[in-house]
């Protein structure tokens, strides 16, 4: 426990952010572009033309840059840690910080709390359980099994239910929605600000070219405001902050980076009908027999403990040129989510014509956001690799364990599974958390420093509570005591409950 954050002094604030850079943009201030239902012709409007990149037919494909003016942000907040990000890692992150007395402000873009956990409604916790050899223990402890132990006492999840050689906690969106409220309500020390959205950062750089965050820009409704702070956490999932302050980043290419999906909900289910049916069984021998047209070969129907309604996971959300999308791009976003919502109805439709206990089932919804897997991610001090996943690496600088298999959503119609031993776990080191060239920065969750291979483990929900609890403890060292070093983070998360390995 950190004794002397509230004593932190801080300078006067700074009203006045320097002006950008110039910014790209992908369509000048004012253009017409057509409808769903008006075609582009050759002449067309000036400069308007079809995106063959990115296979978005209604995207102005320009290549023209604008210069963007410098304003003032106004200081909304100015604490010890700064967390960008409200999903399951910035929620780790922002109560560990907070719990140790620090002053935290935490910035999420939507207007809830969640990230995967309640955006994309996926409805089963990956990551949270180690197989040891027939039963299950928790291998992310701390917050990760608080917020599993939570949801299950007030009835709103079950677990752990075995899935294939591992287990998945069940859960309710709405309930981990409203978890995620008052966890972060009881906390006074910290600040949270919904629908922020990062839209730059202030940096300073030192002679020898390292780079210091000094505050976060995000958009709002009132032009630019800014959160000042002495240690900052990305846990945008994308690693946002790193990306605005040119740090070092990398995305996979085609065939290294896994594919999107988007949820959906049904109800009027006969759900004793689905399980009496087989079950998971039955609905993949359906898709074999008849749902050749579906974008998955597999998938799930997971029941929320609520009469009549399933969450369906079957669909897979490419682009175009059938890869997967980079929804860091403005017009492939779009278009997956237009996608997704697509193959939604096309799964929801296929499963009331064939699959049992559905004869009388609608489609309520779609998940608010696509499931996005992986996108940008951080150059780190280390980048854990596939091979460390799969030989069970250990560091000395290790902050958190997970063993949930390589699970590769890439190619084809078909996931791939690769499973650690009945028992087998890995370790993350601290270094993985700590971007190149960024001393008061940490990264946590799907965007941390690792490569395709481990990330196809390390990118889900149970351990990214464990890397954000891991990031939001190493913030506060830096804030309070201006420390950096693995056995102080260390020290303190086992006093947190955390398991290491």
């Amino acid at each position: 426990m950190v004794q002397s954050v509230s004593q932190i002094e801080h300078k006067d604030p700074v009203h006045r952010l320097p002006p950008r850079r110039a910014a790209a943009v992908d369509h000048p201030a004012a253009v017409h572009l057509p409808s769903l239902h008006e075609e582009v012709s050759a002449a067309g409007p000036p400069r308007l033309r079809a995106n063959r990149r990115c296979g978005w037919r209604y995207c102005a494909g320009l290549t023209a840059r604008i210069t963007v003016r410098g304003r003032e942000a106004e200081i909304i907040a100015d604490v010890d840690v700064c967390v960008a990000g409200g999903g399951p890692a910035g929620l780790g992150a922002a109560l560990a910080a907070a719990r140790q007395g620090a002053r935290v402000c935490l910035l999420e873009r939507y207007g809830f709390l969640g990230g995967n956990f309640t955006a994309a409604s996926v409805g089963t916790v990956c990551g949270l359980y180690v197989n040891e050899g027939g039963t299950f223990d928790y291998v992310t402890r701390g917050i990760a099994q608080e917020v599993a132990d939570a949801l299950q006492s007030a009835g709103s999840a079950f677990g752990p239910i075995p899935f294939k050689e591992t287990a998945v906690l069940l859960y309710v969106p709405w309930a981990a929605k409203r978890l995620f409220d008052h966890l972060v309500s009881e906390q006074e020390r910290l600040t949270l600000f919904l629908h922020a959205l990062v839209s730059d950062v202030v940096v300073a750089v030192d002679s020898e070219g390292d780079s210091t965050l000094e505050a976060v820009v995000v958009a709002t409704k009132r032009g630019p405001q800014a959160v000042r702070a002495r240690a900052f956490v990305d846990a945008t999932g994308d690693a946002d902050l790193l990306a605005f302050a040119d740090a070092p980043t990398t995305i996979g290419g085609p065939g290294e980076r896994q594919i999107a999906s988007m949820q959906f909900v049904m109800e009027h289910v006969d759900v004793a009908g689905v399980m009496d049916a087989g079950g998971l069984e039955t609905l993949a021998s359906v898709i074999a027999e008849h749902g050749s047209h579906l974008s998955r070969d597999s998938g799930a129907v997971l029941p929320t403990f609520r009469p009549g309604e399933v969450i369906g996971a079957m669909t897979r959300v490419r682009g175009p040129d059938g890869e997967a999308l980079d929804t860091t791009d403005l017009a492939q976003v779009t278009y997956g989510e237009l996608e997704g919502r697509r193959l939604a109805e096309e799964a929801a439709t296929f499963l009331v014509e064939h699959m049992p206990g559905f004869a009388e089932a609608f489609l309520a919804d779609t998940a608010p956001v696509l499931g996005v897997r992986e996108t940008r991610r951080a150059v780190g001090e280390y980048v854990l690799t596939g091979s460390d996943v799969a030989e069970q690496a250990r560091f000395d600088d290790a902050i958190a364990a997970g063993a949930w298999p390589q699970e590769y959503h890439v190619r084809g119609r078909s996931t791939e599974y690769h499973f650690l031993p009945p028992g087998g776990y890995y370790q993350v080191p601290l270094r993985s958390l700590r971007p190149l060239r960024l001393r008061n920065v940490w990264v946590a969750g799907r965007c941390v420093s690792a490569d395709h291979h481990a990330l196809a483990s390390l990118r889900v929900m149970g351990p990214s509570m464990a890397l954000g609890q891991a990031a939001g403890t190493a913030a506060v060292l830096m804030a309070c005591c201006d420390r950096d070093d693995a056995e102080g983070v260390r020290a303190s998360l086992v006093e947190q409950g955390a398991y290491l390995g």
